[in-house]
Formats: structure tokens, sequence, C-alpha cells
């Protein structure tokens, strides 16, 4: 049995070797998409973001608010026109992610109390830019208005302190509980890269066990009997490459990056080594549908691709539609994402995450079914 497992093994590495295609999947492949992701999002906060801004007014009063939007670190007003036709313009060329217009007679409205509005235009289309520049727009506006109140509260009180507590009678201190750097970095790429990292589990395993097949060297392989160690032994290469590439972005991101894991690492390391095998299974599953190599990799592509997005990272399960809910219930990554939430921010003890390994556990049930389709193809 054991020799029929090590015969599986050493025959895969051999092939692993010989096949370029096998190399890049296991390991170029997967780093470059990884690298790619973390170029694209280490910065980890957005800042300098173009707007447009029309100054109607052009007074001390409406620069000096110009200036304040311009000193926020996430805006940067990258034009100056004259006209509304043509600021919005530029922000329909992508030019400009929003613009800024600021009405005639600002100045003395303001110094009169009528309640002058300031008007900005986002492009919505962009969701989370959007609220971005809106959050550093309200900010800048309000703290501008806080300086006119503080000078007009001054010249009646004639007394700073006073002055200050008018504008500013409550203070309120705002604390994020889990992504306290507001890096985007940490809220996205560490979903990013286990999604990609179970394309390629699945990837590989079909192309292992599709090449075989339709190279038409099953027979060959599976003579001797032992059908069931022989594919343990066929997968277990990959097996050990994703789990030590799952591991290896798991420090990435929680050992390298001084951000605060709360939990266990080794508990984490199971749950990858676990999500691995499920992928895996699930990738045969998919492969003994109809021992299609092409089809399979059709449909395993449609599986995993739009993982990401069901994860419940940038879209709260709460609000997810019944079909979502349960296209995420047919995901290992679902589970393993809930393990990594509450073990990198609560620390949560090892008994609360027993139904999350269970839920994974019972992907890697499925290969009894593989076990059987495969054995009934083989001695047919």
């Amino acid at each position: 049995m054991l020799d029929a497992l090590s015969f599986a093994f050493f025959r895969e590495l051999k092939e692993i070797w010989v096949s370029w295609y096998k190399l890049l999947l296991i390991s170029l492949l997967p780093l470059t998409t990884s690298a790619l992701l973390v170029g694209i999002f280490y910065q980890g906060v957005a800042f300098k973001l173009p707007i447009v801004v029309v100054d109607h007014d052009k007074s001390q009063l409406s620069k000096k608010l110009l200036f304040n939007i311009n000193a926020s670190p996430t805006l940067d007003i990258k034009y100056r026109v004259n006209s509304t036709k043509e600021a919005i313009a530029l922000v329909q060329k992508g030019d400009a992610y929003a613009l800024v217009e600021v009405p005639q007679n600002f100045q003395r409205d303001v110094f009169l109390q009528t309640d002058p509005k300031v008007t900005a235009m986002l492009n919505t289309q962009y969701i989370l830019i959007g609220k971005i520049i809106k959050s550093a727009l309200f900010k800048s506006v309000t703290s501008s208005a806080g300086e006119v109140e503080y000078v007009q509260h001054l010249i009646k009180i004639q007394n700073k302190n006073t002055s200050l507590h008018k504008i500013t009678p409550i203070k309120l201190q705002v604390t994020a509980f889990f992504d306290t750097y507001k890096n985007y970095f940490l809220f996205l790429v560490s979903a990013l890269l286990p999604s990609v990292w179970q394309i390629f589990i699945v990837v590989t395993t079909i192309v292992s066990f599709g090449t075989l097949f339709k190279a038409k060297k099953e027979k060959e392989f599976f003579t001797g009997g032992y059908i069931e160690m022989k594919i343990v032994g066929k997968m277990l290469p990959y097996t050990i490459v994703y789990t030590l590439l799952g591991v290896s972005f798991l420090f990435y991101i929680y050992g390298t990056q001084g951000w605060i894991f709360e939990g266990s690492f080794t508990v984490m390391i199971f749950a990858l080594f676990l999500t691995v095998i499920a992928y895996q299974v699930v990738a045969l599953f998919l492969f003994v549908t109809g021992f299609d190599y092409s089809r399979t990799l059709s449909l395993g592509a449609v599986y995993t691709a739009p993982a990401f997005a069901f994860l419940g990272i940038t879209f709260p399960v709460s609000s997810m539609n019944s079909f979502a809910s349960f296209w995420r219930d047919l995901l290992p990554i679902s589970y393993y994402m809930e393990i990594q939430i509450s073990q990198a921010n609560y620390g949560a003890n090892i008994f609360l995450e027993l139904e999350k390994f269970g839920s994974i556990a019972l992907f890697i049930l499925l290969i009894i079914p593989v076990f059987f389709r495969f054995r009934k193809r083989l001695v047919s």
C-alpha cells in the first residue's frame, strides 16, 4: 500500500521536473500573480486623488477653503477651471474623480450667515474612491467652517479658549476595531492572495490528472491495484507545495508587515492544509464527472474565479441573496477565510473554530465518490 503511494508520489515529482507547464503552475505563476496583487495594493491607502475645482467667488475665504482641501493627503486639486461644464467634462473623461464648485458671493454669504453651499460632484462608478473623496471633502469643509466660526466667536468674545469651546463643545473619539491601520493592503490582499491560491490548487490538480488521461496512460499508471493510494500519492506533491505557498503568504501578510496577529499560526497552518486537500478533492470530483480534461478546466475556472466576491470581505454576508449565500457555502475558501479573520483579528479559541474545520472536512468526504468513479472507470 505504501509502495503504491511512494510510486505515485515520486513519479509525479519526475513528471513535474520534465513538464514546464506543471513547474510554472506550482512556482512562477502563483508567485508572479501574488507579487502583482501586492504591487497594486502595496501603498495601502488612497492618496492624492485628482479632483477639479471651479471657484466662482475667488475671494480670500474661497482660496482658504480650496487650500484646506488641497492640504488633505487624500485629495489633489489637479485642475482649476472657470466653468462647471469644463469640470464635468474632465470627470467624464476620467481625468478627475470629482469636482468641487464654490458659488459666487461665497465669502459675503458666509459672513452674513446665509448658509452658502459648496457643491461637490463625485463619479460614483468608483464606489470606494467616491466614499474616500466624500469623507475627505467633508473633513476639509468642516475644518474650514470651524475656522470661520472660531474667528467670528473670537471677534465677539475676545477669548481664545472660550471661542474654541463654542465651536467644539463635544469631541468625538473614533477608533476602528479591526483594521486599525485603515489600510486597504491588509483589508484586500489578505483575502485576494488566498483567492488566487485556491484557483491554482484546482487548476494544477486538474492538469495533473487530466494530462494523464489525455495521453491515455491511466491504465499504465494504475496497473497493480491500490488505486486510492496512487491517487493520494499523485496529489501529495501539490499538497505540500500549496500548503507551503499558503504558509508563505500568511507569514508575508502578518509576519513582515508589522501587523498584529492575535491568534494561533498553528491553527492557521492546519486550516491551510485542510483547505488545500479540500480543493484538490473538489477538483477531482469535477474531473470524474466526465473525465473530460478541457471541460473540467472550464468548470474549475467557473467554480473558483468568482470566489473573492463571495467571501464577505467587500460585501457583507448578511446582505447576500440566497444564490450568493449558496455559492459561498460551496467554497472551502469561505470557511478558511472565516478562520483567518477570527484568528487574526480576535484570537478566537480553537473550539470556536471546530464548526468551520468541520465544514472544510465535509468537502474532503467527496473523495469517496471520487475513488468509486476512478475504480469504475479503470476496471471497466
